[in-house]
């Protein structure tokens, strides 16, 4: 259960109430994560054993994983098992205690256990936990291990105890854990020791309190249906009211007033409940109640006036870090140094939003924000999108790990560009495209949001903003393998203005959907009507595209042309589009089963994409790298099918990583290694499915039907074989691997005469470079080598 709700709406006082209204038939447990210690992964695991240890769950084996791990963390510290007994409470660790008498406890759990069962009466009860294969292995696990086996020993012995009474576990403040990342694109791993243990809380039920939902089904569709969100919003003017006349505000002008100046928020109420409202002046009239302003006023009370200062254009940026501060404080004139910082950081309305980061409360942020002219804000966006800009560019130029955040600092720089007052479409596409280049594909999505939300608020209507953000809503579905949400959002496409990059860009996503969803003719048609009436850039990408279902339907001739055409055209310094040409001609001459030439435009477009720094571009080419070897030295292929499953997992591209799990599993079988090929050809048909990827898993079908031969299976090998000729036929693409399928089940002896009707058809299909029978030939050759005979 995911409650989320601005800061102050109430969200911590919905998890004590949740704990009140449980204690009668559930043991519960609150973990804080507004204590900085609790947010590790140790610490909260001792807080969640305490709290329910004080309630009568047991836990053996997590006290003993818990001995093991206090010790690999404090080996600098000299304690006894008693005195760890005593601070867990733990009749487990007292009992080992009182067997090894007064033993310190550095020594092996194994050692232990053993010596324990020998000695002690006492400890015969826990004889049993001697077999337990975990525990066995804790000494052997690194620090990081550790932890997340004591998380594993943890749920099993919370798993044991519920049997006899539910569990409640509340987790307060989310946000405290993973900063300010929720907005500005969640950096992976802050949260995962919290998502790994609370998916093994099976039987009962976790409530996290967040400002912002989870967002875990990004990394596991799977949440989606686990989680229930519950947002809170403010509270219905009514219910103000009410609460206001429950907590003796007769007047109801007064009530009327104090219930608009909350804005809903409780927190907000209760300090206008605070204030000298409504006191009768003695001539029969009320004192004027307190607005929006005098509540922030009361806010302001007791800082300094050149601090309230720093605040108004403070409360532009979303957050704060000193060198924000330092770089908005100097551009207007005002403190910069750390002693104003540190005073800054220590007002309670000032809140942590990650590591050196801060954030104003949101409602007193829009109240300074209303202080200011037009002009101002304006002006504080014009620094702070330079220092943004600043920030990408060092983290784009830096190592990997310092790249990933790219993507977050252009989305700043995004949302900061439309509130300076000058922003355009053509600048908005740009600056995705430098963040889809980085590899920060999540951040897209924040960005769409940042930019409808712009235009739901502007004075003026802004289509061509809008336009801009469904562009990049759809190109984002495209890049994530989303492909129905992307054909959703370019279905109703009818006149497109070719002049206009965001329109022809929009088709463009549209026709790709059609393209993965294997509707090819409408795809090709789509691609070729873009060509022809664009006048902008963008149309190069729609003749590249048209080229690719000339390539994908095996007019390689016509590809080949188109490409070379579009090519001469090109200037030196257009590395990315260098890059897809060369990667087009790489495709086309594997599918053709020229694999020399395959090789060298694979290399090409490698060096254009180094040059052109795309990030996605580089991680789709690893791909066809790994198909590539997976076809030509299959021994080679697996390390680099690897590195592009990890990539493409980064990114969330689901059609590209299905085709990496089904160049694994091509290279795996023909190493003969049958049983993992199966298994990645499994995992490689489930993505492909959840892409609608239908191409894709034809050619996954195909290398099911080899892997059947290989196990002995001839009739199924043949069932399958046929149905991805059927999808190759009805998705118009790849009539070469129908030959290669047909002369699969020829050389096995499973060829039928109605296969003839097929053969056919795809030889009619093809336009070689050179001839039919020297394509064919090739094809005859290569299978002939996948099933160890001779040519």
């Amino acid at each position: 259960m995911n409650v989320t709700g601005v800061g102050g709406i109430g969200k911590s006082r919905f998890l004590r109430e949740c704990q009140a209204r449980s204690t009668a038939h559930a043991r519960t447990v609150l973990l804080d994560l507004q204590i900085p210690a609790l947010r590790e992964q140790d610490a909260a695991l001792a807080v969640l054993r305490s709290g329910f240890g004080a309630q009568g769950a047991a836990f053996p084996r997590y006290d003993l994983a818990y001995l093991a791990l206090w010790q690999r963390l404090h080996p600098h510290l000299q304690i006894s098992l008693a005195d760890v007994a005593a601070r867990q409470q733990s009749d487990v660790l007292a009992d080992l205690a009182d067997a090894v008498g007064g033993l310190p406890v550095f020594r092996t759990v194994g050692g232990l256990l053993s010596l324990a069962g020998r000695s002690s009466e006492r400890f015969k009860r826990w004889r049993w936990l001697r077999n337990d294969e975990t525990l066995r292995r804790l000494d052997d696990l690194d620090p990081a291990e550790l932890a997340d086996a004591a998380t594993f020993l943890f749920a099993e012995d919370l798993r044991l105890a519920s049997a006899e009474q539910r569990y409640l576990v509340c987790v307060d403040a989310y946000e405290a854990l993973v900063g300010g990342s929720t907005r500005a694109g969640r950096t992976a791993g802050l949260d995962a020791w919290l998502r790994d243990l609370v998916s093994q809380l099976d039987r009962g039920v976790v409530a996290i309190a967040s400002r912002e939902p989870l967002g875990w089904e990004t990394y596991d569709r799977q949440w989606a249906a686990h989680t229930v969100h519950i947002p809170l919003d403010g509270l219905p003017m009514t219910a103000r009211v009410e609460l206001l006349e429950v907590h003796g505000v007769s007047d109801a002008r007064q009530r009327a007033a104090l219930a608009r100046a909350s804005a809903g928020v409780p927190f907000y109420l209760n300090l206008a409940l605070d204030a000298d409202t409504g006191a009768d002046r003695g001539d029969g009239a009320l004192a004027p109640v307190v607005s929006g302003e005098e509540i922030l006023e009361r806010f302001l009370h007791h800082v300094d006036p050149q601090e309230v200062r720093l605040l108004e254009v403070l409360a532009v940026a979303r957050t704060v870090d000193y060198e924000i501060f330092r770089a908005v404080a100097a551009a207007f004139g005002l403190a910069a140094d750390r002693r104003t910082w540190e005073t800054l950081t220590a007002y309670s309305f000032v809140q942590p939003a990650g590591l050196e980061r801060f954030q104003l409360h949101q409602l007193m942020a829009g109240e300074l924000r209303a202080r200011q002219t037009t002009e101002l804000r304006r002006a504080v966006h014009r620094v702070l999108r330079a220092e943004w800009r600043a920030r990408a560019d060092v983290s784009g130029a830096a190592v990997a790990s310092i790249r990933r955040t790219t993507g977050a600092q252009l989305r700043e720089v995004v949302y900061h560009s439309m509130h300076a007052g000058d922003f355009t479409p053509a600048e908005l596409l740009a600056l995705t495209g430098e963040i889809a280049a980085s590899g920060g594909i999540r951040s897209l999505g924040g960005v769409v949001e940042d930019v409808r939300r712009f235009c739901a608020a502007a004075e003026q209507p802004r289509p061509d903003l809008e336009t801009a953000a469904r562009c990049v809503e759809a190109e984002t579905a495209i890049l994530v393998g989303d492909v129905e949400h992307a054909e959703a959002l370019t279905g109703g496409l009818r006149d497109i203005d070719g002049g206009d990059s965001a329109q022809v860009r929009l088709g463009l996503a549209g026709a790709d959907a059609l393209r993965v969803l294997g509707r090819t003719s409408e795809a090709l048609a789509r691609y070729s009507s873009l060509w022809q009436r664009a006048t902008v850039p963008e149309g190069r990408s729609a003749a590249l595209w048209a080229a690719d279902l000339y390539m994908a339907g095996g007019r390689f001739r016509d590809a080949e042309t188109v490409v070379n055409g579009l090519t001469a055209t090109l200037h030196r310094d257009e590395h990315l589009l260098r890059g897809d040409t060369a990667r087009l001609i790489h495709l086309g001459r594997r599918f053709a089963f020229d694999f020399p030439a395959a090789r060298s435009s694979l290399d090409q477009a490698q060096l254009h994409y180094l040059e052109a720094g795309s990030a996605v571009h580089l991680a789709n080419l690893v791909v066809n790298r790994a198909e590539f070897l997976a076809w030509t030295e299959p021994e080679h292929a697996g390390d680099v099918a690897d590195e592009a499953i990890t990539a493409q997992r980064e990114i969330g591209a689901l059609h590209e990583l299905g085709k990496a799990y089904t160049a694994k599993a091509l290279a795996l079988l023909r190493c003969g290694r049958t049983a993992e090929a199966e298994s990645s050809l499994d995992t490689a048909l489930e993505v492909l499915g959840r892409a609608r990827y239908r191409s894709g898993t034809a050619r996954a079908q195909l290398v099911r039907s080899l892997a059947l031969l290989r196990r002995g299976e001839p009739e199924n090998a043949r069932s399958t074989a046929e149905w991805a000729i059927r999808e190759f036929e009805a998705a118009e693409v790849y009539p070469t691997l129908v030959l290669a399928s047909l002369c699969t089940l020829r050389r096995s002896g499973l060829d039928r005469p109605e296969h003839a009707a097929s053969l056919a058809r795809a030889r009619a299909a093809i336009r070689p470079i050179d001839s039919l029978g020297a394509l064919e030939a090739r094809v005859d050759a290569w299978i002939a080598g996948v099933l160890g005979e001779g040519a």
